[in-house]
């Protein structure tokens, strides 16, 4: 058999050769496409879903899929922002699926992209909906940041290597109403933060804190 041609595939060829596979899995779920090899679904907003593939090392593309949460900041520089609405929605609990067989080249030309795709993204979107029909209520989430937690725990990249996770999951557990347990975590996201930075982001959870503990203590 005659080796593939080495031949990589432009990030706006991939989009348009996986998009015709893959939303059709997508659509029938609510998901619309919110940027290149992106998209969402927003009905359970204050959690938002989206399903994307990732460009790795060795011209591979991997599917990922998690959650974005309309009550999480991020930080860009010391300023805190905010990604609330479907057009400015990011992952803030990441599920890598780790596992080369789901891999898609893009280095061998746009049919070897084609081949692969339709069955990988099928399975992919199967795994996905599973993870997020867990975690569709705001009290859902606590387990599903330790479903996560344990899925990366396995070697290579783990959950406190996403940049993100640690203050996601801060916020999901005060919403929770577990304050101890999420100043944990908002202390390991601040870390290595610059002062402004860290008194920003604790005058918003502190204030998260005292709306949660109110509505806790009504309960």
């Amino acid at each position: 058999m005659q080796a593939p041609t080495f031949s990589i595939v432009r990030i706006d060829q991939i989009h348009e050769i996986i998009a015709p596979v893959v939303e059709p899995f997508l659509q029938p779920l609510g998901f619309e496409v919110q940027a290149p090899l992106t998209w969402l679904r927003s009905e359970d907003a204050p959690i938002r879903q989206i399903f994307c593939l990732k460009q790795w090392k060795g011209g591979a593309l991997a599917p990922a899929w998690g959650l974005s949460l309309d009550f999480v900041p991020h930080l860009s520089g010391n300023q805190i922002k905010w990604h609330r609405t479907p057009k400015s929605a990011r992952l803030d609990l990441t599920w890598d699926v780790r596992d080369r067989a789901m891999d898609i080249s893009y280095m061998y030309g746009p049919e070897v992209t084609a081949r692969d795709a339709p069955r990988i993204l099928g399975a992919a979107v199967a795994k996905a909906e599973t993870f997020w029909s867990s975690a569709r209520a705001v009290s859902d989430l606590p387990q599903a940041f330790e479903q996560v937690k344990q899925h990366l725990s396995s070697g290579g990249v783990g959950f406190y290597n996403y940049v993100q996770h640690p203050l996601a999951y801060a916020f999901v557990l005060a919403m929770n109403g577990k304050p101890d347990a999420a100043e944990a975590e908002l202390q390991r996201f601040t870390a290595s933060l610059s002062v402004q930075a860290t008194e920003k982001l604790h005058a918003v959870f502190a204030d998260l804190v005292r709306r949660e503990g109110h509505v806790h203590g009504k309960a």
